[in-house]
């Protein structure tokens, strides 16, 4: 079987429609989301080779302000201009600021990474903004996505939230401890390892607590939240003056593992009434004996990917995945200091995935003909799956991608470049 290829050119047309022109009606409900939106286009034309370093010096400057006229007066960004009011209605009422329309965290922090790709983080108000990230934190560790004009913090206590706070404190203040009066100032990092661990579940999987079923996004929110802080051990062995963020890292690969799902293409001319469905096989590991007992070893052309036990492929799992091993096997190999780093983690990750099989799914099943990716087979592409997928295949090294840093979700050049972007705002 001649294997396939990631059309660049296709892709590369299909993101810069998306920059360029109105996307389709169906995106018109996600308005509050346009910052997202935003960084996603950004970050997959940085990947494809034709980033905003490319663009011309107007739109870079276009789309630079255009992010900034979401920045709140009192820190954080909103997803969109449509939610920005003007600074005079932030007003001091006694009991803290009133928020007329909150900041909220996941839009902060799409837009720094989207500046960063755009010009500096000079502009975005540092200190309110690291002040406002503290108020989001309750008293069991976890994160919601803002705080009220009376003062309660609104969103879920799901992993998410957590990691976007982890980002967005790096990308602000960098990975060091903090000290002294530092810490008063500081998220309580202690706080969040806990509830990351209390998201564990009895199979290895995370969750929002340990009582809820695991998801394979929520696994790689908290694995790389783990990671961005320094608390992600390479073993339930693993020992310090601080706890392990995960008390059981084998039984996480395990079920990370277990994520895989053998697909059978569908034929053009079936009928959907006479069709018996082919029953998933479940890929194990390439080993003499599987890594999950009862998995099978046999070959299958196509391999996806799902976020619960017995739930249907889709391509953004192929990157929720496949970003939670490369965290962990990074992290490992760092740890035990492996001179070849890159040989050994391509042997690893032969060994836990189906590689060939999942790169064949996402480009012959969710590759669409007009560029993008779907979130199954024949569905059409939309921006959040497209990204991921294209993260996806960074992360299986595939030829016309950059390299990709799967804790922050950009190019490994990328996360360079905002390290060298927040030394230069903190030195002004």
């Amino acid at each position: 079987m001649e294997e396939p290829k990631l059309d660049v050119e296709r892709h590369i047309k299909y993101w810069q429609r998306c920059l360029k022109t109105l996307l389709p009606s169906q995106y018109t409900s996600t308005d509050s989301n346009r910052m997202m939106l935003g960084f996603f286009i950004l970050s997959a034309l940085d990947l494809l080779g034709t980033g905003a370093d490319t663009f011309p010096e107007n739109d870079r400057r276009n789309i630079r302000d255009w992010i900034l006229k979401c920045q709140h007066p009192n820190g954080g960004f909103c997803g969109s201009p449509n939610h920005r009011f003007p600074d005079a209605y932030y007003v001091d009422v006694g009991h803290g600021r009133q928020q007329m329309d909150p900041a909220n965290l996941p839009a902060t922090f799409f837009a720094i990474l989207s500046l960063s790709f755009v010009g500096t983080l000079e502009q975005v108000r540092r200190d309110d903004c690291l002040k406002w990230l503290k108020t989001l934190q309750r008293d069991d560790g976890s994160f919601g996505e803002l705080v009220t004009q009376d003062g309660t913090i609104e969103g879920g206590r799901d992993m998410r939230y957590c990691y976007i706070a982890a980002g967005v404190r790096w990308m602000l203040k960098g990975d060091t401890p903090p000290i002294g009066e530092e810490k008063e100032g500081d998220i309580d990092l202690e706080k969040l390892v806990d509830h990351v661990r209390s998201g564990q579940t009895y199979d290895g999987g995370i969750s929002e607590s340990f009582q809820h079923e695991p998801h394979a996004g929520y696994t790689c929110c908290a694995i790389s939240t783990l990671s961005i802080i320094h608390r992600l051990p390479i073993s339930s062995s693993s020992s310090g003056a601080e706890a392990p963020g995960l008390t059981n890292i084998p039984e996480t690969i395990r079920w990370l593992v277990s994520r895989q799902v053998g697909y059978t293409e569908e034929g053009e001319d079936d009928e959907p009434e006479t069709k018996t469905p082919a029953r998933p096989v479940l890929q194990g590991v390439y080993e003499n004996e599987p890594l999950v007992p009862g998995l099978s070893l046999q070959d299958v052309d196509f391999v996806g990917f799902n976020g619960r036990c017995n739930k249907s492929v889709d391509t953004c799992y192929a990157y929720w995945v496949t970003a939670s091993l490369d965290v962990i096997l990074f992290i490992r190999i760092i740890q035990n200091e492996c001179t070849d780093q890159k040989q050994m983690l391509g042997q690893d990750r032969a060994q836990l995935l189906n590689i060939k099989a999942a790169r064949r799914f996402l480009l012959e099943q969710t590759q669409h003909r007009i560029g993008g990716f779907g979130k199954a087979p024949r569905n059409p592409p939309d921006i959040y799956h497209s990204y991921l997928g294209l993260a996806a295949l960074a992360i299986m090294k595939e030829p016309g991608l950059k390299p990709f840093d799967s804790a922050l979700c950009v190019g490994a050049q990328q996360k360079e470049m905002i390290g060298l972007l927040r030394e230069a705002a903190l030195s002004r």
